[in-house]
């Protein structure tokens, strides 16, 4: 009897352990590669974008630049104007600027492909960069 009993803490013990290794090399699997010839918006993203996705964003922009219109002498009072204005302002009306289709990751890739004379780009490790400009300002930009 004191047999099974060991017999069976020991397989619980193993199905424990094996769970816990599955489960943590599993992430390791989830990363995939980037087809970089089939990178970007496709045209039913593009599509929905125009038709759905775009329309909703300016009238976020809109809503968001008259709710904070409404609530600036609160955010006044609070001392938090600025955030304010970042999350209900300039977030909702910089979102309408990504590119037709895009996700957030290939608007930010395609626009640091443009070129900028006064602009030295080094990637440092992915998905950072430093951006140094000519009047040696240093910017790190996080991707």
């Amino acid at each position: 009897m004191v047999w099974k009993t060991t017999i069976k803490n020991n397989m619980i013990t193993l199905g424990t352990i094996a769970a816990i290794t599955a489960a943590s090399i599993m992430p390791s699997y989830a990363a995939i590669e980037i087809n970089e010839t089939d990178f970007g918006p496709s045209y039913e993203t593009m599509a929905v974008d125009t038709v759905v996705g775009k329309p909703l964003q300016l009238v976020a922009a809109v809503a968001g630049t008259a709710a904070y219109i409404v609530s600036l002498p609160f955010s006044i009072a609070g001392g938090n104007a600025e955030q304010a204005q970042q999350k209900m302002v300039v977030e909702p009306w910089e979102a309408l600027q990504r590119c037709l289709g895009c996700t957030v990751a290939e608007d930010n890739y395609y626009k640091s492909q443009a070129s900028n004379q006064g602009l030295v780009r080094i990637v440092v490790d992915q998905p950072s960069e430093i951006l140094i400009s000519t009047n040696d300002q240093v910017i790190v930009t996080p991707q």
